[in-house]
This record gives structure tokens, sequence and C-alpha cells, in this order.
């Protein structure tokens, strides 16, 4: 199974190559929509993304206070529907990752994977030699003193020391493996909830603790939540009216353009198609999942979709209901270029639609670690089929730049299109 997948999808993993322009520049010039307008309304949306973002993580590190001061099944179901919650701004604004080398070095801190959770707390066959139940730790050849855990703590002296990127201390998939555990299922739990990790809530009950240590897990939890919300708070001090990232896009609009196409591209052709679904064919085990504790995965896929489909339509929808509109790549494209335009469009709504199937399937049928399991090939279909039309849109975001008269860009690409056999090994 996994060589006929290598088979079908290795050749189009061409659309990283580089292209001569065949257009004049003066395309975005003449073009009637402004073009710094398209860029100041790309800028107020990753705004409203990140907003919605730190407003969600807030409501969670509530949920997660709740459920430490009061730690029962109740509050722990809570606080994940809270984490499951705040999944969804934030990952239709990895769009954005990608504009800048500021917010590619930033985006580590957050939702860094897969994380080795054998170096944060207790997993089957483990050791205690990790974050919340050893006194020390050899990180990196030395010897750290695992404190009082604070927000500083991890960010200085836990998350990736000394350049070890699989100890991953900080952001999303800590909090989700604080909250869910080691997911131990197998085939015969296919469900969501079934199959997903299921951490006791005594394992934060300081008088009737399980598993050991559970003062320091509540405060690595609490910590992490807290961390969070920083690291989202700076996001959003980027994309203010006086944040750099959005000084440094407006100050060259045609750049900004480039640029946008650029993220576009990448979050769907290296980043989605290739670094999430293709490894996860590849490896086809729950490691190659992105929310593998929770089981929440193809929630996340789903919203990075639809963050590609917000930039290009220059849209968004906060979790209020708050609706960010403006000039658009879309109305730039349908003028310049009205037949790709409508082509992207169609591959869009062929994505999604695909998506759907592979979301509907997850939820109703059986779990997504389970879907890209060898030798399941309805699984493994639906997710070959959400590829396939990822990569396609990914071309014509290529085709774009010839059409508006830019510079081609290179897209991020992938191993798992590029070099799979390392994705296996």
């Amino acid at each position: 199974m996994k060589t006929r997948f290598k088979t079908l999808l290795a050749p189009l993993a061409t659309i990283a190559m580089l292209w001569t322009p065949v257009v004049s520049a003066q395309t975005l010039e003449s073009a009637s929509v402004d073009v710094a307008q398209i860029v100041e309304n790309y800028t107020d949306i990753a705004l409203a993304s990140y907003k919605d973002a730190l407003n969600s993580a807030v409501l969670m590190r509530t949920a997660i206070e709740d459920f430490l001061n009061n730690p029962n099944e109740e509050t722990l179901a809570e606080a994940r529907t809270t984490w499951r919650t705040a999944r969804i701004p934030y990952e239709q604004s990895e769009v954005f990752v990608h504009i800048s080398p500021v917010i590619e070095d930033w985006v580590d801190r957050v939702n860094a994977g897969p994380i080795n959770e054998s170096f944060i707390d207790y997993v089957a066959g483990g050791t205690t030699d990790n974050i919340i139940n050893a006194d020390f730790m050899n990180i990196g050849g030395k010897m750290v003193e695992i404190e009082k855990i604070t927000p500083e703590f991890i960010a200085r002296s836990l998350h990736q020391v000394d350049g070890q990127l699989q100890n991953v201390a900080s952001g999303y998939h800590v909090i989700e493996f604080l909250l869910w555990g080691q997911d131990n299922s197998g085939s015969e739990e296919p469900g969501v909830e079934e199959g997903a990790g299921q951490r006791p809530a005594t394992d934060y009950d300081l008088e009737n603790c399980t598993n050991g240590n559970c003062a320091r897990r509540g405060e690595y939890l609490y910590a992490a939540v807290n961390l969070l919300v920083e690291d989202l708070n700076e996001a959003v001090s980027h994309w203010v009216v006086t944040g750099d990232v959005r000084r440094d896009l407006m100050a060259d609009p045609e750049a900004a353009i480039s640029k946008i196409l650029t993220g576009l591209g990448s979050l769907s052709y290296g980043e989605l198609a290739g670094d999430r679904l293709q490894r996860a064919l590849l490896v086809q085990t729950m490691d190659a999942e992105l929310d593998r504790f929770s089981n929440n995965s193809h929630i996340s896929y789903l919203f990075n979709a639809r963050g590609i489909i917000g930039v290009y339509f220059g849209e968004y929808y906060s979790m209020e209901g708050e609706l960010t509109r403006g000039p658009s790549l879309a109305d730039l494209v349908k003028e310049v270029a009205p037949d790709l335009d409508e082509k992207f469009r169609t591959q869009l709504g062929i994505t999604m639609a695909r998506m759907r199937l592979l979301i509907d399937h997850a939820r109703d049928v059986e779990a997504f670690d389970l879907m890209i399991a060898n030798g399941n090939e309805t699984g493994n279909d639906l997710v070959a089929a959400t590829i396939k039309g990822l990569i396609d849109q990914s071309e014509t975001l290529s085709e774009m730049f010839d059409a508006l008269g830019l510079p081609q860009s290179r897209f991020q690409s992938s191993d798992a299109f590029d070099n799979p056999d390392a994705v296996t090994r």
C-alpha cells in the first residue's frame, strides 16, 4: 500500500520547481483592483485570526484553571472541549506562517510536533526520567534541574533546549498530551473519543493522585497554557497597525502579493498535502498524526484548508461571528486571468468536498489513525484523494505568479514527496 501511494504522488512534487514569468510586471499596476487594499485586508484577516486564537486560548486557560481547582471527569471533559475549540482559529491562521521568517520562527514554539511524550510524563513501558517525574534530567549532555515549572522555565530551559528538536516542551500538543495522555488504543476502538488518550482526571487530584507527581503535573499544565497565551499575544503584536510583519508587507504591496501566494502554496502543498497527509500514508501509524492524543487531526486538517479559502477570497469569520472582508486575491486574479480564477475556485471546491468525505469517515466510521493504517484501502484512498486535490490547487497557485507578472517563488516542499525513504526509515 505504501508503494502505491509513492508512485501516484511522487511525480507531482515538481510543483516546487521554478518557472520564468512570461507576463509583463505591468499586470499588477494596470489592474483596477488596488493591490495595497488587498494586502491591507490580508493583514486585517491575519490579525483577526490570531486574536481569535488568543481569545480561544484564554477560554481554554479558564477551563484548565477550573479543572485543576476541581479535578474530575466533567471538568476534564470541558478542558478538552476548549482545547479542541482553540484549534479551530489556530489552524486557520497557519496560512500566515510562511509569510515571514518572524512567524516561521515563532510557530515552532506553539505547534511543534510530533512531541516525544516520554520527555514530559509517564508512558506505557517508559521510565520516570522526564520533566514531571524527575528532579534532574540529562538534556543535550547537560544535567538540568527541574525547578518550579513556569512559562519562563519551559521557554528558557526545556523547549528544544540545545537544539534537541524532538524535546518539545511547549505549545498546543504538550497541552493536548497533558489533557489526554498517551493514545494506547487499538483497532478494536475505532471511534474518535474511544480511540483517543484516556488520561484520568485523578492524574491531577492532589488527594487521590494517580501515576504520581500530580501537583507538578498540574503546575506544568497551567504553565504551558499560560505560555501559549503569551506566545499568541506576541503573534497578535506582529499584525497590529504598528506590527513589524504588517508594516513589512504594506511597505511593498507587489512583493506582498508574491508572499501571500507563497504562503498559500506552502500550506497547501508542503505542509498539509506533504508533511501532514502524505507523511501519514507513508508512516501509517498514529505517530504521523497532527493531533494524535485527542484524535482531532481530521478537524485541524479541515481548518487548514479553510484558511486557504479565506485568504483567497479575502474574508474571515471569527468565532463570535464577526466578519472581516475586503478586496481579495480572488478579485485580482478574476480580473487579470478569469479562466485561472475559475479553475482555482473549482479546485478549492473539489478539495473541500474530498476533505469533507475524509472528515465524515473519521467522525462516523473510524478515527484518522485507523484510516491511514496499512491495508485500509478505503481510508487510504480518501486521504490520497484529498492530497491530490491539494496538489492540483497548488499547481494553479504557481500559475498565478506568471499570470500576475510576478517572479516565480518556491513553495515549501516536504520529504514526504521529495525523499519518502527518509520518512519511513
